[in-house]
């Protein structure tokens, strides 16, 4: 039986217009009944996440932010994973030295970025509250979990090799959009995130299902007992879950939990 549901944001519970599914709360309201926690699993920060559900169902569901880095269950946080701060400056220096990467540096204070276009400021708006315009990044003194990184040349071609090369396995950097990609300490992912939670919970992987459609989803995905990818979702995605659910413009996350959750039907 499924007892945690856990779901990627941008492109799996919302639709392109940023929208939850018209079903969404009665959906809540029956995993509510039957005991099942729903999970939100993002690579946005908490701040820019928890507003985007009506604040009576807030502390109903629990949330991975920051593809892993920060975990709140029943409205407290439970567990934050900082960057080094050595680690942090020398990401700094080798995103300048390799050129055209912007960045957005996400703390407990908010999330940090230089001073840029319009058009940039307003594309930083779309996922991040809070955010904080600053002249050097240096600059910050605060709690950091994840660089956002931009790169318009492309993310998965161009920036994350070039990235890889310089710091391997001492950063968990993830792809998160075609111009995106998420910066985390080593070993954390939406995976281990929900590793740790499902730990908490005392709830074993097979009692688990999950929603994806992009590479940040991956360790997720393979975590769970039970893997949806969004028929809109990358091909690499749909060809590792056990099961492909409608997309996300077509509310595939209610209507797979519908189905396969609160109808009981084996997964």
């Amino acid at each position: 039986m499924i007892k945690l549901i856990a779901s990627d944001m941008d492109g799996t519970l919302l639709n392109d217009k940023k929208q939850l599914p018209p079903d969404f709360y009665e959906t809540i309201d029956a995993l509510c009944d039957k005991g099942i926690k729903f999970t939100v699993a993002s690579g946005r920060t908490y701040a820019a996440v928890e507003h985007l559900f009506r604040e009576d169902y807030r502390a109903k569901l629990d949330y991975i932010c920051d593809n892993g880095a920060y975990i709140v269950h029943d409205g407290e946080v439970v567990d934050i994973t900082p960057l080094d701060r050595a680690t942090f400056e020398e990401f700094v220096a080798a995103a300048e030295r390799i050129g055209g990467l912007k960045l957005l540096v996400c703390a407990v204070g908010g999330t940090y970025h230089l001073s840029d276009s319009p058009e940039f400021n307003a594309e930083v708006a779309k996922f991040y509250k809070n955010h904080i315009e600053c002249d050097d990044l240096l600059s910050v003194q605060d709690t950091i979990y994840k660089l956002a990184v931009c790169d318009m040349q492309g993310a998965q071609q161009r920036g994350k090799p070039a990235l890889d090369a310089i710091f391997g396995d001492r950063l968990n950097i993830q792809v998160s959009g075609p111009i995106w990609m998420d910066v985390m300490a080593a070993g954390v992912s939406k995976g281990s995130a929900l590793k740790k939670l499902t730990q908490h919970l005392g709830i074993s992987r097979s009692e688990v299902m999950a929603f994806g459609d992009y590479y940040n989803d991956t360790d997720m995905l393979q975590t769970a007992g039970v893997s949806f990818a969004m028929a809109n979702g990358n091909d690499y995605i749909r060809s590792i879950c056990d099961h492909i659910a409608d997309t996300n413009n077509n509310g595939g996350v209610t209507k797979a939990i519908r189905e396969f959750a609160l109808n009981e039907v084996k997964a």
